[in-house]
């Protein structure tokens, strides 16, 4: 079973001005080691550091650097250029060919897309000529997948959490019930585009959810990676070209290659369930 938590706009930096550097974050700061630039292996856990630049000059973008992260494909070479923040036609068509979330429910697994939605958002979602949904969303969709809504019995604020720690742990107990359970984390991106003044509480948020998943001992094994930086860059509100952070903690983490690039997760994660399936 695998928790895969992204986490839209987390990179890493060491600048002092920096919120991983200024705030209290113990538990993401022990997962990944302070915030470390290398990679590293511990009882239970992989770090790994992960190019988000994908070989294109400019910024990295959401929607390329999601799909590259869901399917495994460099996106933003196959197109020439980074694009964000919603899958246009391309990649939307890689989404629906190649997706994590696809290959998984055409061989029976278990999948649950957990974010919760607004039921205007939903009505939007289905009436709209265009795509408004994240790669993550769209994936989902594209593999049948149900877009839950708010108060749904497994479905999770994607963030704003009043109890962090208690959200985190329901997390941890809904992902016991699938193979492959997904959470996306916008809150962190959004905030330091939109509202910087208030990055810091989805900072401590997100340190705290997490602290709720582990401390509740969940059987699965979690995933936490982003798409590309930006949050940890508070004194501007553009993307950044820094790395991007993957942590994997749980039983599978002992066997977590060498992994350089937003394109080696999935293939890895797929090895994972190849032998049950």
């Amino acid at each position: 079973m695998l928790a895969f938590l992204f986490v839209d706009g987390l990179g890493l930096s060491h600048d002092p001005r920096s919120a991983l550097e200024r705030l209290n974050l113990p538990t993401l700061r022990a997962l990944s080691g302070g915030f470390s630039q290398e990679p590293f292996n511990r009882p239970n856990l992989a770090y790994r550091v992960l190019d988000a630049r994908l070989g294109v000059e400019g910024l990295p973008q959401s929607g390329t650097g999601q799909t590259t992260l869901l399917t495994g494909l460099n996106a933003a070479q196959m197109l020439g250029y980074h694009q964000g923040p919603h899958p246009l036609s391309k990649l939307q068509t890689l989404l629906q060919q190649d997706s994590l979330q696809v290959w998984a429910t055409q061989r029976g697994l278990r999948v649950l897309h957990a974010n919760a939605y607004r039921p205007e958002y939903l009505e939007r979602v289905q009436t709209s000529r265009r795509n408004l949904l994240s790669a993550f969303g769209f994936a989902a969709r594209a593999a049948r997948l149900e877009l839950l809504p708010m108060h749904h019995p497994q479905a999770l604020l994607p963030a704003f959490w009043p109890e962090p720690e208690a959200a985190g742990a329901r997390f941890a107990r809904i992902a016991q019930q699938h193979d492959l359970t997904f959470l996306e984390y916008w809150a962190l991106d959004y905030t330091a585009h939109r509202m910087p003044e208030k990055l810091d509480e989805r900072w401590l948020e997100l340190d705290r959810f997490v602290e709720g998943f582990l401390n509740a001992n969940p059987t699965a094994t979690l995933v936490l990676t982003a798409d590309h930086g930006n949050a940890e860059e508070p004194w501007h509100t553009q993307h950044t070209l820094n790395p991007v952070p993957l942590i994997v903690y749980g039983a599978l983490a002992g066997k977590v290659p060498a992994m350089h690039s937003l394109t080696d997760l999935v293939p890895w994660i797929k090895q994972q369930f190849l032998g049950s399936i």
